[in-house]
């Protein structure tokens, strides 16, 4: 059954839940900026991080969206071809930051203090952050596939080492799926997926935390799963199911809002965060319009630059400037909060042009000569 090749909308909520990461990022020196100590509350803006779960969940699904039928069978050039897209996807950015925050990292001996301090013992690995071991364990991005805490640089490049961990699975994963042959089944398995995760992450104690790392990697692997499985079942299900599109989506909505006036309730957010992607996959309702439209999609193609970035932006602001920016008065606090916000996006946006567009555009000119390559060993071969 056909279905749409371009979803915008799915381009629209990665953009939305790159603004909600910042926010659980940014919420604390906001807080401190504008004297709203009941900011440090906010549900809302405390469980930004989950933001990282949709990306998971998206990711599978995209993934499937795109490479749907590849691999049904495990094929070599199929699986080559899959991995060097997917390696200027996300390695040349990442090596860019990480090469950035060098001459900081050897000139601004306070900096790396700011990084190594901690307070509790559960965080004694920040000892080791902005090391050479840890250089090396990023720019590789492996640091949540093992249990060594080597030291962290860019912290929110762990999902990238999470993400990369997904793609090494996907034609296993993929190649199992198309093997599903009933959506029920399909959507079953996906559930269990999520609540697999749900249970786990109770049973070790992170319900109401962002565990990162190692753990990383696991909430990637059920997420990512859910992903795929969810795109399994939307391939199989009839085109009828439209008309509930729009329903499926809202409700989605409402269900991740209302899970936000409870604490510990938002870890169930993963089943809103599916059921969203699944209905905005019909492109249909006024939320699916909203995610759609330019601003969003706009916010949503500089993502990646974006959320790759941020985070440094903020820890470089609260070092240099935040004794400063913490005696503004409110307007004048407002205004800063709001620049800071506007130089985060920047430096989004320009790494967006300026290295991960590029980069992206290399790695298609690599494709094509490989399968030039293929071809002109094909015509030797035929001879």
């Amino acid at each position: 059954m056909p279905k749409a090749r371009s979803i915008p909308s799915l381009t629209g909520v990665r953009g939305v839940a790159a603004l909600w990461v910042f926010m659980t990022h940014f919420y604390g020196l906001a807080a401190d900026i504008l004297h709203q100590p009941w900011m440090l509350q906010s549900l809302f803006l405390f469980n930004g991080f989950r933001g990282v779960d949709l990306f998971f969940v998206l990711s599978g699904f995209i993934l499937m969206h795109v490479h749907e039928g590849q691999f049904a069978v495990l094929r070599w050039h199929v699986i080559r071809d899959f991995f060097i897209v997917r390696f200027f996807r996300v390695y040349p950015l990442n090596t860019f930051v990480l090469l950035a925050m060098v001459p900081l990292v050897l000139l601004a001996p306070g900096y790396v203090a700011m990084q190594r301090y901690y307070t509790d013992p559960a965080f004694a690995y920040r000892a080791h952050n902005l090391s050479l071991p840890g250089f090396v364990q990023t720019l590789l991005l492996v640091q949540s596939w093992t249990v060594l805490k080597l030291g962290e640089w860019n912290i929110v490049s762990w999902t990238l080492s999470a993400e990369v961990l997904g793609y090494l699975l996907f034609p296993l994963l993929a190649m199992g799926a198309m093997r599903i042959a009933s959506p029920r089944h399909a959507l079953a398995l996906c559930a269990a997926s999520l609540g697999v995760l749900v249970a786990v992450l109770f049973a070790c104690h992170h319900a109401n935390n962002n565990p990162t790392g190692t753990f990383g990697a696991i909430r990637m692997f059920f997420c990512f799963s859910a992903g795929i499985l969810l795109y399994r079942a939307y391939h199989m299900l009839p085109d009828s199911m439209e008309r509930h599109a729009a329903s499926i989506t809202f409700g989605a909505v409402a269900f991740i809002v209302a899970t936000l006036f409870f604490p510990v309730v938002p870890v169930l957010d993963v089943f809103g965060f599916t059921a969203l992607i699944f209905g905005l996959a019909y492109q249909r309702g006024g939320v699916d319009a909203l995610l759609r439209s330019g601003p969003v999609i706009w916010l949503g193609r500089i993502s990646f630059s974006f959320y790759l970035t941020h985070y440094l932006i903020i820890g470089i602001i609260s070092w240099g400037m935040g004794a400063w920016l913490r005696h503004l008065g409110f307007v004048p606090g407002l205004l800063v909060t709001f620049a800071i916000f506007g130089v985060c996006l920047l430096v989004g946006v320009a790494c967006y042009h300026l290295v991960e567009r590029p980069s992206q555009r290399f790695g298609r000119r690599v494709m094509q000569r490989v399968e030039a390559r293929d071809a002109m060993i094909a015509v030797r071969n035929a001879a």
